[in-house]
């Protein structure tokens, strides 16, 4: 697991903590400190400075931004005759919801999602996509043939962001239905 990920957990399970206490904990958590390689502040703060988008520092200690810290995603994905997918996950509830139906008879409903993924480990994924810097709208201009009509709507402590499309996807959408894929066992998008 990398430092990001690694300082996104800890944020995640213990809330805002100060760099000395960080560094602890990564440095037990990764087992570092008794063969000594031990992770120092200038390291996490080079991941933090990096990063700092997404992380806000106040009063000494390091936090997620609420902004960017999700609670809850919603996913709505499909086009004419189907499938349609909807996925709802809850983040503070540590659980997920899906939902696909199909408009033709002829489609294949005999295929079932396999094992469900990591919620934790899609969250981490999360936040390098970025969802919240995605426009609101994306449309292609061209002919179609075939629509495919998508919406996120992304709920985090400080704001909701709400973003569609219409057979055009912001630049991370193919990782990002890579991602949605493996949480929910089954090959979407």
């Amino acid at each position: 697991m990398s430092m990001f990920d690694t300082i996104l957990d800890i944020i995640d399970d213990k809330g805002p903590i100060s760099m000395p206490e960080l560094c602890d904990e990564i440095n037990d958590k990764n087992g570092k400190a008794d063969i000594g390689q031990s992770v120092q502040i200038a390291d996490v703060e080079a991941v933090i400075t990096r990063k700092k988008d997404l992380f806000k520092v106040q009063d000494g200690s390091i936090m997620i931004d609420p902004n960017k810290d999700p609670i809850r995603l919603r996913v709505s994905l499909g086009g004419h005759p189907g499938p349609w997918y909807k996925i709802n996950i809850d983040f503070a509830q540590q659980h997920f919801h899906y939902f696909e139906w199909h408009l033709s008879r002829h489609s294949n409903t005999k295929i079932l999602p396999k094992r469900a993924g990591n919620l934790a480990a899609f969250k981490r994924q999360m936040y390098r996509y970025r969802i919240w810097n995605w426009l609101e709208f994306y449309e292609d201009d061209g002919l179609r043939l075939e629509d495919t009509y998508w919406d996120v709507k992304l709920e985090t402590k400080g704001k909701i962001y709400k973003m569609k499309g219409n057979d055009s996807y912001p630049k991370e959408w193919a990782n990002f239905c890579i991602s949605l894929s493996k949480l929910i066992g089954k090959r979407i998008c």
